[in-house]
């Protein structure tokens, strides 16, 4: 058994701090993991809710560890070579949709068949 999948199965006797129902069937991620410090991504079935988890692991149970690098590995590769997502819409963007908006005059279709001046 590789950690993760220890992990997930000793998922179901702890709860959600937010709904406080069971983890049984949560989505865990490792983010990170060094010597025997992992840095674990949990999501509530449940509810839905993401949270960080640091676990700490004593003993024996390191030596399962190179399973989930090579995982931890695999997907730290998968996401160098993803698109990168587009930056938040800053307070300036907003305010500057206001200020247009409150000064057009015209319908929804009129609105978005504008061409873009900001080019």
């Amino acid at each position: 058994m590789s950690i993760i999948e220890f992990i997930r199965d000793r998922a179901r006797f702890y709860n959600c701090p937010v709904c406080g129902r069971s983890l049984k069937g949560c989505d865990i991620q490792v983010l990170s993991h060094e010597h025997e410090r992992f840095h674990l991504q949990v999501t509530c079935a449940q509810c839905q809710v993401t949270f960080i988890v640091v676990l700490a692991i004593a003993g024996g149970a390191v030596d399962e560890v190179e399973s989930v690098e090579t995982a931890t590995e695999a997907a730290a590769s998968r996401a160098d070579t993803a698109v990168r997502e587009p930056d938040p819409i800053s307070v300036d963007e907003i305010l500057d949709v206001h200020l247009y908006l409150k000064s057009f005059q015209g319908t929804l279709k009129d609105l978005l068949h504008q061409p873009d001046h900001s080019r």
